[in-house]
């Protein structure tokens, strides 16, 4: 069991590590919901982790060859796809679904 970071009440979810989709509770319907997990890009890994270190966009860019416009670009794909706003809340989430 685990804390959610989400902002609204009734994030209720049951999640294995050893399968790729997860149960989510509906608490307007009453239902549970079976899921695919998100699986994160190569790409998207490598900024998190370095971003874990400590890295500012661009050192991260120079870290992994790329324009600080690219990093830019993949961080915003994915808080579009794990649905947050800002870095910080993206690595709770990550963390948090252990998707690294």
């Amino acid at each position: 069991m685990s804390y959610s970071l989400n902002r609204n009440a009734g994030n209720i979810r049951i999640i294995s590590n050893t399968s790729e989709t997860y149960w989510k509770y509906n608490l307007f319907t009453g239902k549970w919901t079976e899921e695919c997990k998100i699986t994160l890009k190569i790409m998207e890994i490598e900024i998190i982790r370095l971003y874990l270190q400590g890295l500012k966009i661009e050192e991260i860019a120079e870290q992994l060859f790329v324009s600080p416009s690219t990093i830019k670009f993949h961080r915003s794909k994915l808080f579009e796809r794990i649905g947050v706003k800002n870095i910080i809340e993206a690595i709770s989430y990550v963390i948090t679904n252990n998707l690294i």
